[in-house]
């Protein structure tokens, strides 16, 4: 089988037709051989008979005629050939100028050889010629190999900084070095003029401010200096290569747990660079790069402040529990003190509680828990799974009470959790009505199985509300309202159940004294009834700020019940609000 072969090279006719009188112009053209064979393999390239088909007219007129123009339409030419490839044609254009200049001066007598020896002797065209070389080799860059530095060389840079600084802080706290006796940047608040000006580093060291020198001062009385300074601020800086470090930035978002100001900490390195906030404030933390100092700023607020970090406000707590501890065994004498750490225990008559249920005791949640911060998260609301409804209060505060008002306002979509006990059932009662009437084995049983939220033992019978019983409120797409003990929100808060809690807060002794006699509000207690007295209002009152104290960081709203209507009202209302909108809840609820 043959087949024809189809050959990549070009054969122009009018090239072929130039080789062949290449012996009948080389006396005119050159004196060698060697010539001759150059022009040979020249005219056998590809390029050329590129060129020679584009312009075979004028090539004929260029050997034949020697005519500038035509050399100046194949310059033209060519030039739209190379744009087309859009790619360099040579890397080493200075040295074919070199050669062309070298070839051209046996040919000065003529006018386009002098001409063109003339052109390639500019500087400005030797100039273009090795930016051209430089491009096609793609070397852009100067090599600063030789001008590397020691790694382990410290330099010092200095730097000029201007500023303009309006009301607002310039965002930066100081520190003394001892080593060098300077002061230095200790730390950049995120937001500030410092920190958006991009120029400033921390472990900056402040050489002047304004003319203002600050080698060997107290960095307090600069920083009192630096606060008063209005307008253009010039700031001459050393940066040092080891002490410039980049802060961490993070993205945390956090409940504050207590209440603070920055003016009444004298623990804080600037008190104007503090940010105040208060118990249940949203903060987003910008910046944990200080393992004693954050940087923290509310939504929607540019400017971050500094805040005590969750490990300096735990150390704040531990030590202000021990000097109350200490100042109260001050109080009783030193006879009340035991020697020993651990005081032997001694048998004491048992007395009789008034309070029928007890939440599952647990030392963990009392004493070792020390409220700062809670990283938090939006949780949106769930159509399907709403949140219970947990109203924490004092005892005899009226909780019962707006319970019943709150779901006799919209029956079918409030449920109430019904309790388990092992006292035996009574006539008129109906199972799973009143209570879930078990046996004591199985209550017991439950209780060891950590079923129960909370539970109690009255008359000799056990009671309390399964966790089990919660969730199947839930699951069917009721709102659970729910009113245990105080300590039971230990086993309610989880990301399970997702409570939703309440604080039923007492007013003060008069107003609740007030409103209660003027009802002729009554104590139901064993199922005798009697008039409130002072000693209960007095009660009251304190349980409530014992429980305010405690327990507040975990509540989500309060309510004051000084008018039983007005806050049944209001009750309702956050009952709604539980169910459509957004709430901050633990991070690991969402």
């Amino acid at each position: 089988m043959n087949l024809p072969l189809k050959s990549r090279l070009l054969n122009d006719p009018d090239t072929q037709e130039l080789i062949q009188c290449l012996p009948q112009i080389q006396t005119q053209l050159c004196q060698s051989q060697q010539d001759a064979v150059f022009l040979r393999k020249f005219f056998r390239g590809r390029d050329i008979q590129v060129i020679m088909k584009v312009s075979r007219r004028d090539v004929f007129k260029f050997f034949r005629g020697r005519d500038i123009q035509v050399i100046m339409k194949l310059y033209r030419r060519l030039c739209l050939v190379t744009a087309q490839r859009l790619r360099p044609v040579t890397k080493s254009s200075v040295a074919l100028a070199a050669n062309t200049y070298c070839v051209l001066r046996h040919y000065k007598e003529q006018t386009e050889a002098e001409e063109l020896l003339n052109l390639l002797s500019k500087p400005h065209m030797q100039a273009l010629l090795y930016s051209h070389d430089n491009i096609a080799l793609k070397e852009y860059e100067p090599d600063i190999s030789s001008l590397a530095r020691t790694p382990d060389k410290e330099e010092e840079t200095i730097k000029l900084v201007q500023l303009v600084k309006s009301n607002e802080p310039l965002g930066i706290t100081l520190q003394l070095n001892d080593v060098t006796g300077g002061i230095e940047i200790a730390r950049i608040l995120h937001g500030g003029a410092a920190h958006r000006s991009g120029l400033i580093n921390v472990g900056d060291e402040v050489k002047e401010i304004n003319g203002i020198t600050f080698h060997g001062r107290d960095p307090k009385d600069m920083t009192q200096i630096l606060s008063e300074l209005q307008g253009a601020v010039s700031m001459k800086l050393g940066t040092r290569t080891r002490l410039a470090k980049n802060q961490r930035s993070s993205s945390t978002k956090v409940r504050a747990l207590f209440d603070y100001n920055p003016f009444d900490d004298q623990m804080i390195p600037c008190p104007h660079a503090g940010l105040s906030f208060q118990k249940g404030d949203i903060l987003y933390i910008v910046s944990q790069e200080d393992p004693l100092w954050w940087q923290a700023k509310r939504a929607g607020e540019t400017r971050a402040g500094l805040i005590p970090a969750r490990l300096l406000q735990e150390r704040r707590e531990i030590l202000k529990n021990a000097e109350n501890v200490e100042e109260e065994s001050n109080r009783r004498g030193a006879r009340s003190i035991s020697p020993c750490r651990i005081s032997p225990k001694s048998v004491r008559s048992r007395r009789v509680r008034k309070m029928m249920y007890h939440a599952v005791l647990n030392s963990d949640f009392d004493l070792g828990e020390i409220p700062t911060y809670e990283d938090v998260e939006l949780l949106p609301p769930n159509p399907i799974h709403k949140r219970p409804l947990v109203l924490i209060g004092a005892p005899k505060v009226g909780r019962n009470e707006l319970k019943r008002r709150l779901m006799v306002s919209n029956p079918g979509h409030f449920e109430d959790v019904v309790p388990f006990t092992s006292r035996p059932k009574k006539a008129t009662e109906l199972d799973g009505v009143e209570y879930h009437f078990i046996t004591r084995d199985e209550m017991e049983s439950a209780l060891v199985a950590h079923r129960f939220i909370e539970h109690g033992e009255f008359k000799g019978n056990l009671y309390g509300t399964r966790k089990d019983s919660i969730l199947s409120v839930i699951n069917s797409g009721k709102v659970c309202v729910l009113t245990p003990n105080s300590q039971a929100l230990r086993f309610l808060r989880t990301a399970e159940i997702k409570p939703y809690v309440i604080f039923i807060k007492s007013p003060s002794f008069q107003q609740i004294q007030r409103t209660r006699q003027r009802h002729n509000a009554v104590f139901v207690f064993e199922g005798n009834a009697r008039p409130f007295t002072s000693s209960d209002f007095d009660d009251i009152v304190q349980t409530s700020m014992k429980l305010e104290q405690k327990y507040g960081h975990l509540f989500d709203s309060v309510i004051i019940n000084e008018n039983l209507t007005k806050a049944a009202s209001e009750l309702i209302t956050i009952a709604k609000l539980a169910e459509t909108k957004s709430h901050w809840v633990p991070v690991s609820w969402v």
